[in-house]
């Protein structure tokens, strides 16, 4: 992978718990480390994939200095969150911010934050049925939106007869392709804060509900915590999934069961 680095950038600003660091004011250094494809920018001459480091240089630089943060993390990752939106096409980014005059008490060079976020697909499955289902579905992607998750891609929506407990109203479907810089299980959490400012409560397993997103695959990841299990342990058994994702993902590989979509797709509706 090809990087750009920008190394100790030094900025006088008031970040930190005491007031004394707040009113005034210390040296930070920040750098930066950005993964991308250089070759566009190298033979095309394609600005729109390059990195202008001029511009990125002042970005930090005003990020720094017209706001106050108590924590350095919060620096850090506010840069970081800024490079993946206003360079979309870097794949991998790390910002380090170094606050040489700390007030530790302690001799040492200097304490330093480091973060690293990589860019990652997400596909999720969004459902409803309660209320205005078509509404609740647009305003699932748009709080998606808004939370900085960009829809790259978006199925066609299927009205579908409820799962696993069938006495309720029929579901509207959809599949969603995602790209965010987000870790899965900050993931999750963005996706159900999204179903709570939009109505759910969890009160009845498979129960009804205005919205349900579920995250169904991340990359090629295996992940087993206790909040999260990718890929969805049911998604194979289910056509309201397979079927949309069928239609905007078909060779993506199912890494447990090592098979693409469209071959999923065709044992489930062959089983029926």
């Amino acid at each position: 992978m090809d990087h750009l680095r920008i190394k100790d950038l030094e900025i006088m600003a008031y970040h930190g718990l005491f007031p004394e660091e707040k009113k005034l004011g210390q040296k930070f250094l920040v750098s930066v480390d950005c993964a991308y494809n250089m070759k566009y920018a190298a033979e095309d001459k394609d600005l729109e994939q390059s990195i202008d480091y001029g511009r990125l240089c002042k970005d930090i630089f005003i990020e720094l200095t017209e706001n106050t943060y108590d924590l350095i993390e919060t620096c850090a990752y506010r840069i970081l969150k800024n490079i993946f939106n206003f360079f979309p096409f870097v794949e991998e980014a790390t910002v380090s911010i170094k606050k040489p005059f700390a007030p530790i008490g302690y001799p040492l060079d200097y304490p330093e934050v480091s973060i690293t976020r990589k860019m990652r697909t997400y596909w999720i499955a969004l459902g409803t049925n309660l209320g205005d289902r078509r509404a609740n579905l647009e305003q699932a992607l748009q709080a998606m939106e808004e939370a900085s998750l960009t829809v790259t891609k978006s199925s066609s929506v299927l009205e579908t007869k409820a799962w696993g407990k069938t006495d309720q109203p029929d579901f509207l479907n959809q599949v969603v392709e995602v790209q965010s810089f987000e870790e899965p299980e900050d993931m999750l959490t963005i996706l159900q804060q999204i179903e709570s400012d939009l109505g759910r409560v969890r009160q009845e397993h498979w129960g009804p509900r205005p919205i349900d997103l579920d995250i169904l695959l991340v990359d090629r990841e295996i992940i087993q915590s206790e909040r999260l299990t990718v890929p969805h342990p049911y998604m194979t058994e289910r056509a309201f999934v397979l079927d949309p994702l069928n239609e905007i993902a078909p060779f993506v590989l199912h890494p447990v069961r090592q098979k693409a979509i469209r071959e999923l797709y065709q044992e489930l509706h062959q089983q029926e």
